[in-house]
């Protein structure tokens, strides 16, 4: 049983990353439709989110939020409302835009290319084997985390890369609402 759920977890993942890869580009008018919205967000949030403490994923904050909401309640027609008000055709594609929003806006602000993302997994790879305090079996144990982390961040950079052409001309207002 153990496996078969291994195995399911997995298909799921490369599913989802299939699916990030396979769709098109933003563009800088939904970015806009997306920032637009985010005032009126925060207010659904407030008036929905008080004391409560939702598992959000942090991949995907928007997209959980509604998984968890499961299509219903005072919240979700909130939020289908608002994304029929700024041009979207549902509350989902809204939460998709701007996950992938998100997303991008995290990785044009890191500062950290590709390169540099690997050179820093090497080197954490280096400091792992030259650790003298962990034996042969921590080791291993430790690098197959690193190595699997590594790939599902790659991936997922790779996937938001090409959505940066149309976040890079909404870094100013992007920072002021992420600040």
């Amino acid at each position: 049983m153990n496996i078969i759920k291994q195995i399911s977890a997995a298909l799921v993942l490369y599913l989802g990353f299939a699916y990030i890869a396979q769709a098109k580009p933003l563009t800088a008018q939904q970015v806009e439709q997306f920032i637009v919205s985010m005032p009126e967000l925060t207010a659904i949030g407030e008036k929905h989110n008080k004391n409560k403490h939702h598992n959000i994923d942090p991949s995907q904050p928007l997209g959980s939020s509604l998984k968890q909401m499961d299509r219903q309640g005072p919240e979700y027609a909130d939020l289908t409302q608002l994304a029929s008000r700024h041009g979207f055709s549902s509350v989902e594609q809204w939460a998709d835009i701007g996950d992938r929003t998100i997303k991008a806006y995290l990785i044009a602000t890191s500062g950290l290319s590709r390169d540099a993302v690997e050179a820093g997994y090497q080197q954490g790879i280096t400091n792992i084997n030259k650790d003298p305090a962990l034996n042969a079996a921590q080791k291993e144990a430790i690098l197959t985390r690193m190595a699997k982390s590594h790939q599902r961040n790659m991936d997922a950079r790779q996937a938001s890369e090409q959505d940066l052409p149309a976040v890079r001309p909404h870094m100013t207002v992007l920072d002021s609402l992420f600040d």
